[in-house]
């Protein structure tokens, strides 16, 4: 078992520099032991893949290929029902893989935690990473609901200080690329220098995805 696992769930569809850029920011940020990247299968608020779990989860395993302490966890993929968190965390809280669990995810995704099936147990199975740019803020109702004043750390220290139920913003992450507009870059023809591995471009032309 090690002390902190880093989880960080998506589509990846494709995946990008982006979410490598995460996972590693994370990693060193928090000094995780590992961060797990999370294929979903069946999206429970999200539009269906572009690409098949196989080809999105051959393309992580090129990402972090050279990656140390990044990996890939397609426990997600092997359920055959809609992907939740709360039941993907509970899994891995069953597993005892780590005896600290932080959720990686952007701003604008918890923003809309509230909507997240079973959300109020997810903070008590885990802490939250949150990877902001300058300018965003939680949203004021998000965090009235989520009692942020009380689960807010203003320090690393403070952040692991409780087992589950904090949450950490870190504003500085200044990487804005998503899935969707990689997507776009390559129906348009477009250079996709600095946001995707030449090898998983390859990959993409070979298997003519997207």
């Amino acid at each position: 078992m090690i002390a902190k696992l880093g989880v960080l769930g998506g589509m990846f569809d494709p995946v990008h520099n982006g979410h490598i850029d995460a996972a590693r920011y994370a990693k060193d940020l928090l000094s995780l032991d590992l961060v797990n990247l999370i294929p979903c299968n069946i999206p429970n608020h999200k539009v269906q893949s572009y690409a098949p779990a196989e080809d999105r989860l051959a393309m992580i395993e090129l990402a972090i290929r050279d990656e140390s302490g990044i990996e890939v966890d397609d426990i997600e993929l092997q359920r055959p029902s809609v992907s939740y968190s709360v039941e993907t965390l509970k899994t891995i809280k069953a597993q005892k893989l780590a005896h600290n669990i932080t959720f990686i995810l952007g701003m604008d995704s918890f923003n809309s935690i509230t909507d997240w099936f079973n959300w109020e147990e997810l903070f008590s199975l885990c802490s939250f990473l949150v990877l902001g740019r300058s300018g965003l803020s939680v949203d004021k109702k998000i965090a009235e609901k989520v009692q942020l004043k009380t689960r807010l750390a203003q320090s690393i220290p403070e952040f692991f200080r409780e087992a589950t139920g904090k949450v950490f913003i870190a504003s500085n992450f200044n990487i804005d690329l998503s899935s969707t507009s990689v997507r776009a870059m390559l129906n348009a023809n477009l250079g996709i220098e600095g946001c995707l591995k030449r090898e998983i471009f390859e990959y993409i032309k070979d298997k003519n995805l997207y």
